[in-house]
């Protein structure tokens, strides 16, 4: 079978998105055709709308930290495919991805040929996933949910060591459902008999569906303590939690808090030490959240009005006394209105993300964001806006999708070539 150019990789990797395709049975079929490697590795499974990515970032470095050879599954990526699938903190190889997309891709007839379907191109990265960390003999697999949880391609996972569930709020309503406890009970779905749920304090009607269903499954039930919030170092959060004092956090933005609460209390339950939980904290890394990418340009992830939220909670904490402009894009099937309203009154100018069917149009987004109060303007791409931007003088905030982040980055990388 022919193999994959590095180009091939990134439209194999990136299309799913368009098409969003839950269920288990087309992965179930992909992964018996590839030995079922998932049945034979130790996995920490996370899910949630907010913070999963963070709070993968934290576990994984604690528990390299302890020893174990630790892969991590997440998605999407931001810069480089490669990202999606790493051991250590290292990203998967060009050549072992190029190889094991081949091997994955060959299966694929006979998963037809026994659903009816071809697997999603999510499904067959998760299983490139699964077959690496087998081969490189991880001790412990951190694996991130694409979308919801009971109907995940990564819920084939059927004995985790634990299961972590991140804030849950509205999001992907079309495919989860439009309330809180629908959602609730969507992402609740990777909870598995007589395996420890950590979570923390959820809204109301998102606890009442996860006590449930933890007390059906058996499953003992851990919520985080409150933390004791110290002084932030620049953009980086100190606190306190439990027993464990004078904590850092490497990844930015007063909302890690609440992720590495959640980390701790998982790597506690995981008999790790406070040596490798602090190292691990400290030295974490998840790039585009809250990231300053050049001198007055600030990005971050929020791309629903829980993210936005926490965006304005960060910027009014770190940044008080700055005048800010916000470059944004958004996704078509995202609560705009809600997130925007978050900034009523300030000026935004919009974009739509390169080569993405999702991304809402710049004219639309002015269009919504005149309902929500702020002051748009439409701009054809991100190069203009950010040079419009950038003679204001303002701290030009970017933020609203994370796939921005690869058309900012190009954009930063081009600049530095000329």
């Amino acid at each position: 079978m022919k193999e994959k150019s590095k180009q091939d990789f990134v439209s194999y990797a990136n299309s799913f998105q368009t098409v969003i395709n839950l269920g288990l049975e087309r992965i179930t079929a992909l992964l018996n055709c590839a030995g079922n490697p998932q049945d034979k590795l130790s996995v920490i499974h996370v899910a949630g709308t907010n913070g999963k990515g963070s709070v993968c970032a934290f576990l994984q470095t604690m528990l390299t930290k302890s020893g174990k050879k630790t892969g991590k599954f997440i998605s999407p990526n931001m810069i480089r495919v490669n990202e999606r699938i790493s051991i250590d903190g290292v990203e998967i190889a060009d050549t072992d991805l190029n190889r094991l997309l081949s091997k994955i891709e060959s299966y694929l007839p006979k998963v037809k040929a026994e659903t009816g379907e071809l697997p999603s191109q999510f499904e067959v990265w998760t299983a490139v996933a699964f077959c690496y960390f087998l081969e490189r003999n991880c001790d412990v697999v951190v694996l991130e949910t694409g979308l919801g949880g009971r109907f995940d391609a990564t819920n084939v996972i059927k004995k985790p060591l634990c299961t972590v569930i991140t804030r849950i709020a509205i999001d992907h309503v079309a495919y989860l459902g439009d309330t809180i406890a629908k959602i609730a009970y969507e992402k609740a779905g990777i909870i598995k008999e007589n395996v420890p749920l950590v979570t923390l304090p959820q809204d109301a009607e998102a606890m009442t569906v996860l006590q449930d269903v933890a007390k059906e499954k058996n499953a003992p039930l851990f919520v985080t303590k409150t933390p004791v919030v110290g002084n932030p170092e620049k953009c980086y959060e100190t606190f306190s939690y439990g027993d464990l004092r004078n904590l850092i956090c490497g990844i930015s933005g007063y909302h890690q808090i609440e992720n590495a609460s959640l980390a701790i209390e998982t790597a506690l339950q995981l008999n790790l030490s406070e040596d490798y939980i602090r190292d691990g904290l400290k030295e974490a890394r998840h790039i585009g959240r809250l990231e300053l990418v050049e001198e007055r340009i600030l990005f971050d992830g929020a791309h629903n009005l829980n993210g936005m939220l926490a965006l304005k909670k960060s910027l009014d904490r770190y940044y008080p006394d700055t005048e800010k402009i916000f470059v944004s894009a958004f996704m078509k099937d995202k609560d705009i209105k809600e997130s925007l309203a978050v900034f009523s009154g300030e000026t935004f100018y919009f974009v739509s993300v390169s080569d993405n069917e999702r991304s809402e149009t710049p004219e639309n987004l002015c269009r919504i964001g005149n309902e929500s109060g702020v002051f748009g303007s439409a701009f054809s791409d991100l190069k203009t806006a950010i040079s419009a931007a950038k003679e204001t003088g303002k701290l030009i905030v970017v933020c609203g999708s994370l796939y921005l982040y690869m058309d900012l980055w190009n954009l930063i990388e081009k600049n530095k070539k000329k």
